[in-house]
C-alpha cells in the first residue's frame, strides 16, 4: 500500500501542480480531438453493427481517468449520462466546469473510481489515461474497482497503446540499399512492462507508460479474465504516414490531426489497443 500512495502521490503532483493547461496536460489534444474514440468504445471492432450495449440513449458510462471532460462531453451525445474520475482536483474542477450538469465527477486516490456507487453503470471506458500507470497494482486496483461500479451485466471497453514490435524499439531509420532493407531496434528501457511495477517512475504522462506488444498479448488477455469473464481485443494502426525514408527520405506523409497517424513521429507504440470486457466477476 505505501508503494501504490508514494505513487500516485507523484501522479497526483505532476497533473495538479503544473503552470500547464488542462489541453497542454492531455497532450497532443488536436490528434485526440479527431480520433473516433467513440466508435471503438462503443462498438466491438470498431464495427457500427456491433454495439457492445444495448439500449444505448438510456445507458450510464463512466470514464475511468477523464482528465477535464473531453469524453466525457463527446460520449454524452451518444448515452443517458457519463460520469467520471481522475486523480487531480485541477483536472476534476475543469470538468465540472465544462461538462453538462447532470454528469457525477469523483476525485480518486490514484487506484479506485472514487465514491462512485456500486452496481450503477453499464459501461466503463477510459481513453489516453490507464496506460500512463507503469505500476501494475495500481492498474490492477482500478480494474477491480471497475468491476464493483458495473452493473452485472455492463462492460468496460479499456484504452491502451500496443507496438508489434514491443519490447524493442527502433534505433535508426531503416538502412535501405538496392537489395536489402535493415531495420535496427533496441530493447526499451523506459516504458513499463505490462506486469512491471515501477515504483521508482519520477514523472508520468509518458515519461513512463504502461506497454505491451505482439507476444504479450495471450498473457494480458488471460490477465483481465480474472477480472471479466469475456475478454477481447481490438487494434488500430496509427503509424500509418509518420516519417519514413525508405522511399527516398519521405517526410510525413499525412498530417497531425489525421487518425491513422499519431501526433508523435517517433513514440515506441504503433497502435491503439481497445480491450472490450463484459460479465465482471464482482469481488474478484
Amino acid at each position: 500500500m505505501s508503494g501504490i500512495l508514494t505513487y500516485s502521490n507523484m501522479q497526483k503532483r505532476f497533473y495538479d501542480a503544473g503552470s500547464e493547461s488542462e489541453e497542454e496536460i492531455v497532450g497532443n489534444y488536436d490528434y485526440h480531438e479527431n480520433f473516433p474514440y467513440e466508435t471503438n468504445i462503443l462498438h466491438f471492432n470498431g464495427d457500427i453493427r456491433k454495439p457492445v450495449i444495448k439500449n444505448m440513449s438510456s445507458a450510464v458510462a463512466f470514464d475511468v481517468g477523464c482528465g477535464e471532460g473531453r469524453m466525457v462531453r463527446r460520449m454524452s451525445k451518444f448515452v443517458k449520462r457519463v460520469d467520471g474520475a481522475d486523480i487531480s482536483e485541477k483536472m476534476i474542477a475543469a470538468a465540472r466546469e465544462r461538462s453538462p450538469k447532470e454528469s457525477n465527477f469523483y476525485v480518486t486516490s490514484g487506484a479506485d473510481c472514487g465514491k462512485a456507487q456500486s452496481d450503477t453503470y453499464d459501461l466503463v471506458f477510459n481513453t489516453i489515461s490507464l496506460h500512463h500507470i507503469c505500476v501494475y497494482d495500481v492498474r490492477a486496483g482500478i480494474i477491480k474497482d471497475i468491476t464493483r461500479i458495473l452493473k452485472p451485466d455492463g462492460c468496460a471497453t479499456l484504452q491502451f497503446f500496443f507496438s508489434k514490435y514491443y519490447p524493442f524499439c527502433r534505433t535508426v531509420p531503416p538502412l535501405r540499399s538496392y537489395s536489402h532493407l535493415t531495420d535496427l531496434h533496441h530493447r526499451d528501457a523506459l516504458q513499463a512492462d505490462w506486469f512491471e511495477n515501477r515504483w521508482d517512475a519520477k514523472g508520468t504522462n509518458s515519461q513512463c507508460d504502461a506497454a505491451l506488444g505482439t507476444s504479450h498479448i495471450p498473457a494480458v488477455l488471460d490477465d483481465f479474465k480474472k477480472w471479466f469473464r469475456n475478454v477481447d481485443i481490438w487494434l488500430v494502426d496509427i503509424s500509418i504516414g509518420r516519417p519514413d525514408p525508405r522511399d527516398g527520405g519521405v517526410e510525413r506523409i499525412l498530417p497531425e490531426t489525421h487518425p491513422n497517424c499519431h501526433g508523435i513521429d517517433f513514440s515506441w507504440f504503433t497502435h491503439m489497443a481497445f480491450f472490450y470486457l463484459s460479465s465482471p466477476i464482482k469481488g474478484a
